[in-house]
C-alpha cells in the first residue's frame, strides 16, 4: 500500500463518541509513516441564559393597578449571547431590557409590568425571550397575578361633631360578582374608635358597625376591612371615622 493512501486512511476521523469527535493529529518527524495522535475535539458550545426565576407569582394590594416581576438571568454559556426579541403575551403587559448582548457569566435583568386595571381575579401572563442562537426555542417566562376586586365601601367614611351621642354608624361592604372572597377580619387603628363586623343575609355584603368611646374631643382612625383574598395572601381596605 502506498505511503500517500495511508495518509488518506488516517486522515479519515475515527470515531464519535457522545457528541465529541475522536480525530488523529499527525507527527512531522517521519514523511513515511506519520504517527497518529488521537485527540477530542469539542463541539461548539451552545449559548444559554440559567434563569434564577422564571415563574413568578405577585399578590397586588387593592390601591395598585400595576404590578412589575423582575426576572435575572445569566450567560452560563462560554460564548456572547444577544436577546433579538422580547414579547409580551398581551397588550397589558410591557418588558424592558437595558441590553442586549451579554459576555459570558454576565447577568442581566428584564422587567416585565403588567397594567391589571379593570381586571380582577387569577391571572396569567407570559414573556417569551429569543436569542441568537439558531434553532432554539424561545424561553417562557409566567407571570401569575391574584388581583383583588374592587370593594365597594359606602360610605366610607363616617363622622361624629363634638358633643354628639355616641350613636353607631355602619359602612356596608360589597364583593363582586364570580370572586371568591370573603371580608374576614375589621380593626381600626385607634382604641377610641370601635369596629365590628357582621355578615348580612347576603353572602356577599357585610355591615361595619362604628362607634366611638367619646366624642367630647377630636378623634380620628383609619378602618382596615381585611378579606380573605386570594387564599394565603390577605387583601385589606381603608375606611376613615372621625370625631370633628
Amino acid at each position: 500500500m502506498s505511503t500517500s493512501l495511508n495518509r488518506r486512511a488516517y486522515l479519515r476521523p475515527l470515531a464519535l463518541i457522545s457528541g465529541w469527535i475522536l480525530a488523529p493529529v499527525f507527527s512531522v518527524t517521519s514523511r513515511a509513516f506519520p504517527v497518529a495522535v488521537l485527540a477530542l475535539v469539542a463541539p461548539p458550545a451552545f449559548a444559554q441564559l440559567k434563569w434564577e426565576q422564571p415563574k413568578q407569582t405577585l399578590f397586588p394590594q387593592s390601591s395598585e393597578k400595576t404590578v412589575t416581576a423582575r426576572y435575572r438571568f445569566t450567560n452560563a454559556s462560554s460564548s456572547p449571547v444577544t436577546i433579538v426579541d422580547v414579547r409580551p403575551s398581551c397588550g397589558c403587559t410591557t418588558a424592558t431590557l437595558t441590553k442586549k448582548t451579554y459576555a459570558p457569566g454576565e447577568s442581566g435583568e428584564i422587567d416585565a409590568t403588567l397594567n391589571f386595571a379593570g381586571h380582577v381575579g387569577h391571572q396569567e401572563k407570559w414573556i417569551y425571550v429569543s436569542t441568537n442562537l439558531a434553532g432554539s426555542q424561545p424561553a417562557l417566562l409566567s407571570l401569575t397575578v391574584d388581583i383583588p376586586p374592587d370593594v365597594t365601601i359606602q360610605p366610607a367614611f363616617v363622622m361624629w361633631k363634638i358633643g354628639d351621642p355616641l350613636t353607631p354608624k355602619t359602612m356596608r361592604v360589597s364583593v363582586p360578582d364570580g370572586i371568591p372572597a370573603e371580608i374576614v377580619a375589621v380593626q381600626t387603628d385607634n382604641p377610641r374608635i370601635k369596629a365590628e363586623l357582621r355578615e348580612l343575609t347576603d353572602r356577599d355584603e357585610w355591615e361595619v358597625t362604628i362607634t366611638p368611646t367619646e366624642t367630647s374631643e377630636p378623634v380620628k382612625a383609619v378602618v382596615s376591612i381585611r378579606s380573605d383574598y386570594p387564599a394565603g395572601h390577605t387583601t385589606t381596605y381603608s375606611a376613615y371615622a372621625r370625631v370633628q
